[in-house]
């Protein structure tokens, strides 16, 4: 990635944690254009402060899902809204989950993951999530329109 004198650090060492993990590479395998979808969004961001600081990027191994799942999670989850996201290919479908601790208007449902599960984060297990199945592809936090923050 190109910076220039410009480019808020955050940007750099977000791009360098994508790349440190295998997220081109993710995408890519499950149909989703990582230039397009996370990398030029990314480098058009405005906001001065990471929105996503607080969050955790992991990609999970999943029993249902083949591919595994591209997870960015709330390394805290407090009172105050936090967001978790997901990123998924299951039955040649694309996902992409936004998920809340608190309710929000455009919410599709609700998800409570089993006390046991083993394909989750284990920092999201223990509440009931509000959940939107996004048509946008690009992660929710960087939206210019600044969607969710």
């Amino acid at each position: 990635m190109t910076d220039s004198p410009l480019t808020p650090p955050w940007i750099t060492q977000m791009h360098e944690r994508w790349l440190e993990i295998g997220v081109p590479n993710f995408l890519e395998n499950i149909g989703i254009n990582f230039n397009n979808s996370f990398r030029e969004p990314l480098i058009a961001c405005k906001q001065a402060t990471n929105p996503y600081l607080k969050s955790i990027w992991k990609i999970v191994p999943n029993s249902l899902i083949p591919n595994g799942v591209l997870h960015c999670y709330p390394s805290e989850i407090l009172t105050s809204r936090v967001i978790w996201e997901e990123w998924f290919l299951l039955d040649g479908a694309i996902h992409h989950h936004i998920l809340s601790n608190l309710p929000f208007d455009s919410q599709d449902g609700t998800w409570t993951p089993e006390p046991d599960d083993k394909d989750h984060p284990i920092e999201v297990l223990g509440l009931t999530w509000h959940y939107e199945n996004l048509s946008d592809l690009r992660p929710a936090l960087l939206a210019e329109s600044g969607f969710w923050l």
